[in-house]
């Protein structure tokens, strides 16, 4: 039975902060699969299920005081993206996006379901660590970026019946690498395109600081007439994330 002398204020300010963890968990989640709000927002359009961006949103930020039927619609995504069972209306890309995922597990390593959710959010429930401790931006991911980097390059110049010279000079045009004016990053982007140099972190972190994106693998992506890797695509925006976080 609850004790009778239940501290409510503390109970209270745990809510609170577990109502925010909760929030700062999902985003997480969302950011290590690479989704965006509007990926969960067109699922939901697309299955029928009552989920906005905007709820999303105010979810992420702890903000939202979510009604019944936000807690099944959150577990109806999490074991749609868990089955990979998607509406056949959903677009392509989205439905690439989400396949790529994987769901949100309870602390069990289980697949997250309303009463986790809702019981998280209250401070019932602890979170996986998974969502709580931030990746950090690696000498061995840097090195796979620039093998995916070097890749792309060689695939735009076949595709263009380009020499390495002529390729770069193309990519020397692009709107991307027409910003970096500082001939050392532009440098750093040859060696990396030639396979001769892998980034720093502290170089990584400059680089994604100044531009916001890798401007090659940006500008390589504009000269394709398809469209990049998956790998490269996919590196690139973990690289930002990764690149970014304090």
């Amino acid at each position: 039975m609850p004790s009778s002398k239940r501290d409510w204020a503390k109970e209270q300010a745990l809510r609170f902060e577990a109502r925010l963890g909760t929030g700062k968990s999902d985003k997480r989640w969302r950011e290590i699969n690479l989704l965006s709000q509007q990926n969960c927002h067109d699922w939901a359009k697309a299955a029928g299920v009552p989920l906005h961006n905007s709820q999303v949103a105010y979810w992420e930020r702890g903000t939202l005081d979510p009604k019944g039927e936000f807690w099944f619609a959150r577990e109806a995504y999490n074991f749609a993206i868990a089955e990979n069972n998607f509406p056949a209306s959903l677009s392509r890309v989205v439905k690439d996006r989400l396949k790529a995922a994987e769901p949100y597990l309870n602390h069990k390593g289980e697949v997250a379901t309303a009463l986790d959710f809702q019981a998280m959010f209250g401070n019932r429930q602890p979170i996986n660590p998974l969502y709580t401790k931030a990746e950090e931006l690696t000498n061995d991911f840097l090195a796979e970026f620039a093998q995916q980097l070097e890749r792309a390059f060689k695939k735009v110049a076949r595709e263009n019946m380009f020499s390495n010279k002529e390729c770069w000079d193309a990519l020397c045009q692009t709107k991307s690498m027409k910003q970096v004016k500082d001939k050392k990053v532009a440098s750093m982007a040859q060696d990396v395109l030639r396979g001769e140099r892998i980034l720093t972190i502290e170089e990584a972190k400059f680089v994604i600081g100044k531009y916001k994106q890798c401007p090659a693998c940006i500008g390589l992506k504009d000269m394709t007439t398809g469209e990049l890797s998956k790998k490269i695509e996919e590196a690139n925006s973990k690289l930002v994330l990764l690149a970014s976080a304090k």
